[in-house]
Parts: structure tokens; C-alpha cells; sequence
């Protein structure tokens, strides 16, 4: 269930009273918080993201986990227009294929690729970080291809690739067409080094640049 509208403002103030200057709001799925409210409360994650806006101690908020399926035109607005919302976005897209996306339950690949434009068009300076799974029960080698093309053109700022592995009680370990583990790993290790190569140009890109940064914690040097 969402947490109230009035709930997630108090806790706010507080932690901003307390020193807080930035917030991460997280969930399963972020962006559909406030869909269980009803007719009564019409307020979603667009107006609770301009009302935090306005504790002047908060200077950051981050968005995690937001899938697809469930970005309003008013919650792109209000990423784009509130200076406070980090311009990052973490969208979880799993696969690219429409073989493997109905595996998954997933939204069609048509419907990502013009989400994804909308939100690049729309909000300047984004940062995109998405998940890839390989390996996931039925991907073929033409699937995977889709994938590795989709990730070479898209060039995401942030990615993390996994192999596919069984969980159990879940409808996809049930499947009888499993990838072989060490195809799995393979198109992941392929995966993987395209993205890489995606974020080592993003990171070039800001050299010269003058940013404010975060540092969590001090550590021994590289990014540990």
C-alpha cells in the first residue's frame, strides 16, 4: 500500500529538521505510488514531488525504481520542472525483445522506445540507468541480438546486467525451455562490456564540467 500523502510530508520535514538535505523515494515501484488511494485523494507522485519541493532545507530528491508502465504526462512534467528532482531516472526495462517482454508480462517494445524518447525530449540533461536480464527462459540468439543492438543505440548513462537464474515459486523457473547457464553468462559478459563502454563515454563527456557532487563516504581511492 502507499504511505498518505500527509505521512510521507511529515516524515520529510522531520528528516529535514534533523539535517536532511536529500531525498530518495523507493519503492517496488516508485512510480505508482498513490494509485491505491482512490477517487478521494487524487494526488500522485507529480504533486507529492512539487510539494517536498517546497521544504527549502531539501535541496535534492532522487527517483528509484520506476517502471515503465506507469509514467503520467504530469509526472514527466514535474521531473523536468522542479529543479530539486535529480534528473535521473532508474527504469527498470529488463529486455527489449517483444518475445521475451510477454514472457515477462512487460510492456511492448514500441510502447519503451516512445517512452524513452518522450523522456529524453522532455527533460534535459537525463541521466538514464536501466536493468538487463539475460538468459531468461525462450530468449533466442535473435532476441539476445535485439538487445545488444537496442543497448548499443541507446547508450544508457547507467545499466546493470544479470544472468538469468531460477528463483523458486516463480512462474518462469517452472518453464521448460532454460538457457544454458553459460549462455546465460555469455550474453551477459557481451552485455555488459557494451554498457560499460556506453558509461565510459558519458563520463568523458562531463571532463571540464563543474558539478556539485554528493560523497557518501570517504574511501581509498578508484570507486571504492
Amino acid at each position: 500500500r502507499s504511505k498518505p500523502f500527509e505521512a510521507v510530508m511529515e516524515e520529510a520535514r522531520r528528516l529535514a529538521a534533523e539535517g536532511v538535505t536529500e531525498l530518495n523515494l523507493i519503492a517496488e515501484d516508485t512510480n505508482q505510488w498513490g494509485s491505491d488511494f482512490g477517487g478521494g485523494d487524487p494526488r500522485r507522485l507529480a504533486e507529492l514531488l512539487r510539494a517536498l519541493a517546497e521544504i527549502p532545507e531539501i535541496r535534492r530528491m532522487s527517483l528509484l525504481y520506476c517502471y515503465p508502465s506507469y509514467f503520467s504526462e504530469e509526472l514527466i512534467a514535474a521531473i523536468a520542472e522542479v529543479d530539486k528532482v535529480c534528473k535521473y531516472i532508474d527504469i527498470p526495462l529488463q529486455h527489449i525483445s517483444d518475445n521475451v517482454l510477454r514472457a515477462m508480462n512487460r510492456p511492448p517494445r514500441a510502447y519503451t522506445e516512445n517512452l524513452l524518447r518522450k523522456l529524453r525530449a522532455r527533460i534535459p540533461g537525463l541521466v538514464l540507468r536501466t536493468t538487463f536480464i539475460t538468459g531468461f527462459p525462450g530468449e533466442t540468439a535473435e532476441d539476445h541480438a535485439e538487445l545488444v543492438k537496442f543497448a548499443k543505440e541507446m547508450r544508457f548513462e547507467r545499466a546493470g546486467i544479470f544472468a538469468y537464474s531460477e528463483e523458486e515459486g516463480t512462474p518462469a523457473a517452472t518453464l521448460t525451455n532454460q538457457v544454458p547457464m553459460e549462455v546465460r553468462q555469455s550474453r551477459r559478459d557481451e552485455l555488459t562490456a557494451i554498457v560499460q563502454d556506453a558509461q565510459r563515454e558519458y563520463a568523458e563527456s562531463l571532463v571540464g564540467q563543474t558539478l556539485e557532487v554528493v560523497i557518501d563516504k570517504p574511501g581509498e581511492g578508484g570507486f571504492g
